[in-house]
């Protein structure tokens, strides 16, 4: 049976669903290697902290293991993220997560920033169609067939707007505005009468990344330490460092980075748009919920969306049942991410 998946590859994070359970881990790829390791930790740990995948001769840690156990570890911030197929490593990790059987049949719906669209195709080409992996599981592996039958590649806000309108959170018609802040770019969507506008949509090169370039030289400014990106999400979700046994506050470090990039973010906002000609204002991605005690108190009638790290990749799901007139599997209460 063919499998419908949602998936939003991010620059920071990957967030995958089937409807039944989801998935999020960083897009961050590293070296693989077959050295064993051995954990002090009471029980298994879970399949989303321990992904390591081969495909075709090289091996590869990817998201928390690759940060944990690779030597060369990257997250690729380039505008096609092509680099050593990042995209694709991402993209069939996340797959495999759902993996059931010697050979897996999937149809996705995956989106990209709103001035990307034109590299549609060259990622349909890159992902669709069939792929043999190697799965891990400690010191065992095994090979499997991933086939992507059809692939949907959208505008990455249309997610959250798919995802609240399932849940009512907001009208069918009328005019919505979507800003979602992700890690590398911000995307601005229109959407009138339930119908995108791609001429009043538009991205820009400003996200996450960019409050963490400002945190990541105050950090070597105040303690002479330097992080890389990925090794910063930690501490700037727990806004702590630890230095020499000591764990420090830096929430005013941060709370001074986030606040410049939520200036900047609504200067394009009030920009791009006259705010007060739309009905509702969709604050959405992980910078959204970051940004979201900046920018609500300045936009009278926005609120953040329903799980906003998650909400394009739960609508993309969305869409991809009406595509393929699938049901859905029906969950009790909120979709839990792992």
């Amino acid at each position: 049976m063919t499998q419908l998946i949602g998936i939003d590859v991010g620059y920071g994070f990957v967030k995958v669903t089937d409807g039944q359970v989801g998935y999020s881990f960083p897009s961050v790829v590293g070296e693989g290697h077959t050295k064993p390791t051995f954990s002090m930790k009471i029980g298994t740990s879970p399949a989303i902290d321990q992904l390591r995948i081969g495909i075709g001769d090289r091996l590869f840690f990817v998201g928390k293991s690759a940060i944990k156990h690779s030597r060369f570890a990257y997250r690729d911030l380039s505008y096609t993220r092509s680099i050593s197929d990042d995209l694709e490593i991402l993209f069939f990790s996340a797959l495999s997560l759902f993996i059931k059987d010697a050979v897996n049949a999937f149809n996705v719906v995956t989106g990209l920033p709103v001035e990307r669209m034109h590299l549609a195709e060259d990622l349909i080409k890159r992902v669709k169609g069939e792929r043999t992996v190697t799965l891990y599981n400690g010191a065992s592996s095994r090979n499997t067939t991933i086939n992507v039958n059809e692939i949907e590649v959208v505008p990455q806000p249309l997610g959250t707007y798919w995802s609240s309108l399932s849940t009512s959170a907001i009208p069918a018609d009328g005019r919505i505005g979507v800003v979602d802040i992700g890690f590398k770019t911000t995307d601005f969507a229109t959407i009138e009468d339930s119908e995108y506008v791609p001429e009043k949509s538009t991205s820009i090169p400003v996200g996450l990344a960019t409050a963490y370039d400002d945190i990541g030289s105050n950090l070597i400014t105040e303690f002479g330490i330097e992080k890389e990106s990925h090794a910063l999400d930690g501490i700037v979700i727990n806004r702590k460092i630890n230095i020499s046994g000591e764990t420090i506050d830096i929430s005013n470090i941060i709370e001074s980075a986030f606040e410049k990039l939520a200036t900047n973010i609504l200067v394009e906002i009030h920009s791009l748009w006259n705010t007060s000609e739309f009905d509702t204002l969709l604050l959405t991605g992980g910078g959204g919920q970051a940004l979201s005690s900046y920018l609500l108190p300045q936009l009278s009638h926005a609120k953040l969306a329903s799980d906003p790290i998650t909400a394009n990749c739960r609508g993309y799901l969305t869409w991809a049942n009406r595509l393929w007139n699938q049901v859905l599997p029906q969950t009790n209460g909120t979709l839990k991410f792992d």
